[in-house]
């Protein structure tokens, strides 16, 4: 599938032209193997029209579409294009292996509601290397079922920064595992190296690792959430072995990390390996625990005070 000049996307408005569409995707492939799409084209999810009628009309009992869903698609390669300002998500690959996306460009402004730019879900063997990405979701989300996913070269901003999860909605029993993230610049963002569990969920995320993080101007650099909602509940989808090495730069809120986990063992062999993140001008920050267990290595500001 080659990609070039520009394709746009009907509006909200095109009734007629969304009623079709079931499944809240604009562009989809599926069952397809070897699929390459490429070229340097843009393509325009005219979200501006979705965003503005959020729930303010019948256009947000139905959640906005997809800009471009990939559904089993074994061996893909997804390179170069531009996707800009997506009703929803930009890019999401679902129940697929051997996926390969890289040079791209995402675009949404800061404030545009959950347009994720890559959504993985589901998948296993997938890489995401040198994209640009900055929307007003996560950058990259990493969801349940998924294995293998390594991030390597991403400038991110804005958005809510590389988040594995959100785990275990509902109660549902959640998978991942085997996550690297290496050589991410996140500048201007909400959030930055983030897991994010539901309350009452199942399940494990394993093996998980930061490395050559770069953070400016970020409002929460590190974030283990196991109270995505709720902080009622004492029981959380199981987190363990992971790994933050060489993380730096600068936190816009005083708490540059915290790791607040449930109850009953939920959060165990974390490991820091050196990390310095400061305020503005090299202001002090500090962290916060709550149920880790945090192995510590080299140099680490602001203090970790949960050490094992």
């Amino acid at each position: 599938m080659q990609v070039k000049g520009k394709s746009m996307a009907p509006p909200s408005a095109a009734v007629s032209a969304w009623s079709r569409v079931r499944n809240n995707y604009w562009l989809m492939f599926g069952l397809v193997d070897g699929l390459r799409v490429t070229g340097n084209g843009v393509l325009d999810g005219n979200g501006q029209s979705w965003w503005v009628r959020r729930c303010s009309e019948v256009a947000c009992v139905q959640s906005a579409p997809t800009a471009l869903k990939l559904v089993r698609c074994n061996n893909l390669e997804v390179s170069q294009i531009s996707s800009k300002d997506s009703p929803q998500m930009h890019v999401a690959i679902l129940q697929s292996r051997g996926v390969n996306l890289r040079k791209l460009t995402i675009t949404a402004p800061g404030s545009s509601p959950n347009t994720d730019g890559i959504h993985i879900d589901q998948s296993q063997n997938v890489r995401i290397a040198d994209s640009r990405i900055g929307t007003g979701d996560d950058c990259i989300s990493v969801s349940s079922g998924s294995r293998f996913v390594a991030v390597d070269g991403i400038e991110c901003g804005p958005g809510h920064g590389v988040s594995i999860g959100s785990l275990g909605k509902n109660g549902y029993t959640a998978a991942v595992e085997f996550v690297d993230v290496r050589n991410v610049r996140f500048t201007n963002t909400m959030d930055g190296a983030r897991i994010k569990t539901w309350e009452g969920g199942q399940g494990y995320a394993k093996s998980i690792s930061f490395t050559n993080i770069e953070f400016d101007n970020v409002d929460h650099p590190v974030l283990i959430d196991q109270f995505y909602r709720d902080r009622s509940v004492q029981v959380g989808v199981a987190i363990s072995n992971v790994t933050y090495s060489n993380l730096r730069g600068t936190s816009s809120q005083a708490t540059a990390v915290a790791f607040d986990c449930s109850g009953g063992g939920s959060c165990t062999d974390i490991h820091v390996n050196y990390m310095v993140i400061t305020g503005p001008g090299g202001r002090r920050t500090v962290a916060r625990c709550r149920n880790a267990q945090v192995a510590i290595s080299g140099q680490v500001y602001p203090e970790i005070p949960c050490r094992s």
